[in-house]
């Protein structure tokens, strides 16, 4: 009998067990479907694997096919990849899947793994290239070696990633450049210094001697690996000290200490080869960039906005083509955009200025998925040829405003510059903001009236391309100051003897 009451006791437990569990079941039935009503509640709802996982409890994964399997690729993910990297998608929203709940979906053009690392990329061959009669050429081999001096003594080339220099392969430069030109370069290290001499003469402001030819195959190639780099996603940013430049160089010809347009060759694979589908060039040499124009005034695929010194088209290369009505061709107009400096001593107010009125707004409007900077230093404090003042706090400054697009995705590849201090201190203060240090401060700054004209010029020429151009007829900074208290600002400003001058050639609209 006594056993028979255990047994009964026994199995009263076992039901009081069983009840208990079935009660502790629906509370966490419930418990699921509160917390899950309450996320549901939430803005910007989360998926049901989210709230599988605050809840505890795991549903079967029923959600459409097209967005389970995003958690299964590399792109779009938001946590570092092995390497460090990281996969930022271009935007992201939520609808509706084939269960008619809402879940998160990604909306791309493309994603491009993004880097972590600022690239380097010099190699001394390229100091090979020096004229043969005048020791004082300002494109001397110095340049290049006293920039990466100074990188090394300020340690910044120890932060950099060293890339490999390699020459530019026949197709890459067949991409912007005619055979004829290709076969011409090429055939400079077979030639003896008479028949080089004949095609200096040829061509405007160039020298050659038998290794040129290489150090311009090293100098575009250099820039494509770089880009390559950047664009697949090894390296953040990077900066190409490569001679000779290559903005002047045409299709067709050498031009102006130019032989190969290393930053066209490298936008062209870009946009051809790499898939990116939108680039932005920025000119910011004191020359203006006739070649870079002209290999791509009917491609909307790439913005070249180009801001130099124009002297109503006196000033080298010496043409209206780089004027403000020059806005590009057929299926490209829109996206050339000049602005020229009528007069030297332009400074870090003039520029800083025009980056906030037009280059950034077109920029933003633009999407750029890789920014090249054709990074001329010629405009710099003291450069015996461009007479302008930028500072290299202004350069850095510049660089940074930069960074806020295309992912970061930036290539700084030199261009002209001749005084060798300025040159390397500049190049120096890029680099290191391109690695992440913050610019130093910069004094207050604005801009004089001819550079407000100047941009104004531009804007106007534009204003049937894009918004940005045709919401402002003053110029202002970040929408803040008008055009009363801009007034006011330009009378504390020394005028330039040339001022008044000018008046008259804006008003028929610049060039």
């Amino acid at each position: 009998a006594t056993q028979l009451d255990k047994g009964e006791q026994g199995t009263k437990d076992d039901h009081m067990a069983v009840k208990r569990e079935e009660e502790r079941g629906k509370q966490t039935d419930e418990d699921v479907k509160d917390t899950k009503a309450k996320i549901e509640s939430i803005e910007g709802h989360v998926d049901d694997d989210a709230a599988a996982e605050m809840t505890g409890v795991k549903e079967e994964d029923n959600r459409n096919p097209a967005v389970k399997n995003r958690d299964n690729v590399e792109e779009g993910s938001s946590s570092p990849g092995k390497d460090g990297d990281y996969f930022v998608p271009t935007s992201c929203i939520y609808g509706v899947n084939g269960g008619g709940k809402r879940d998160w979906t990604i909306e791309v053009e493309r994603e491009f793994k993004v880097g972590c690392r600022t690239g380097l990329v010099y190699d001394e061959r390229m100091c090979e290239h020096f004229p043969l009669a005048d020791d004082d050429h300002p494109e001397s081999p110095m340049r290049i070696r006293r920039i990466y001096e100074l990188l090394v003594e300020r340690k910044l080339a120890d932060r950099c990633v060293r890339v490999p220099s390699r020459e530019a392969t026949k197709e890459e430069i067949q991409s912007v450049h005619s055979e004829a030109h290709r076969q011409t370069v090429w055939a400079f290290g077979k030639l003896e210094e008479e028949p080089l001499e004949a095609l200096e003469r040829v061509y405007d402001s160039i020298y050659l001697n038998k290794k040129s030819g290489e150090a311009a195959r090293l100098s575009a190639g250099s820039t494509v690996e770089m880009v390559t780099r950047v664009v697949n996603g090894d390296l953040k940013n990077g900066v190409a000290v490569v001679r000779p430049p290559g903005h002047h160089a045409e299709r067709h010809a050498c031009k102006g200490f130019c032989l190969f347009n290393n930053v066209a060759i490298a936008a062209k694979i870009a946009v051809e080869k790499l898939g990116v589908k939108r680039v932005l060039v920025l000119d910011w040499d004191i020359h203006h960039g006739n070649g870079t124009q002209h290999m791509f005034e009917d491609d909307r695929r790439v913005l070249y906005f180009s801001v130099h010194r124009y002297d109503h088209g006196m000033f080298y290369p010496g043409s209206t083509d780089g004027g403000p009505r020059r806005v590009g061709q057929k299926d490209g107009k829109g996206f050339n955009i000049n602005v020229g400096w009528n007069g030297g001593n332009m400074g870090d107010g003039d520029y800083i200025g025009m980056f906030h009125q037009l280059l950034l707004p077109v920029a933003y409007e633009f999407a750029p998925e890789l920014i090249l900077i054709s990074a001329g230093f010629d405009s710099a404090r003291g450069d015996p040829l461009g007479g302008c003042d930028i500072t290299p706090t202004g350069y850095a400054h510049m660089t940074h405003l930069l960074m806020g697009l295309a992912q970061g995705k930036i290539v700084m590849v030199l261009e002209g510059g001749y005084n060798l201090n300025s040159i390397s201190q500049s190049f120096a203060a890029c680099t290191s903001v391109l690695l992440g240090d913050p610019p130093k401060m910069l004094r207050r700054v604005f801009p004089t009236k001819r550079a407000t004209r100047a941009v104004q010029d531009t804007k106007r020429h534009h204003s049937s391309y894009w918004t940005c151009c045709s919401t402002s007829d003053y110029y202002h900074f970040g929408g803040t100051m008008g055009a009363q208290q801009l007034m006011q600002s330009f009378q504390s400003i020394d005028d330039d003897e040339d001022e008044d001058e000018d008046d008259e050639d804006y008003q028929e609209g610049g060039d």
